[in-house]
């Protein structure tokens, strides 16, 4: 892996910040005493869950992005990778051979 396609370390410590952050607004109590409807129907404390699960969904989303490892990607580019095998495309090596 080189260090000119590696991301920068704060970016992802930014990143495992916020999913600290995500996680402790998840254990937060604040609304469940609530009785106020969000959109007439919907109890506040499902609401604010609702909010928090689409906000999970974003920040993993940002976690492939930013801090998952750039070696399996050079592993892509450079035609490695696991399996070994050839692609749909790619000649047999075997062909032909009886």
């Amino acid at each position: 892996m080189s260090e000119s396609r590696s991301r920068p370390r704060a970016v992802k410590n930014m990143f495992w910040v916020a999913v600290l952050l995500l996680v402790l607004g998840q254990q937060w109590s604040g609304f469940w005493s609530d009785d106020t409807l969000v959109f007439g129907f919907l109890p506040a404390p499902l609401f604010y869950h609702v909010v928090v699960s689409l906000a999970a969904v974003v920040m993993w989303w940002v976690g492939t992005v930013v801090a998952w490892p750039d070696d399996t990607r050079d592993a892509k580019d450079s035609g490695g990778g696991q399996g070994g095998g050839p692609s749909v495309n790619e000649p047999s090596s075997t062909e032909g051979v009886s």
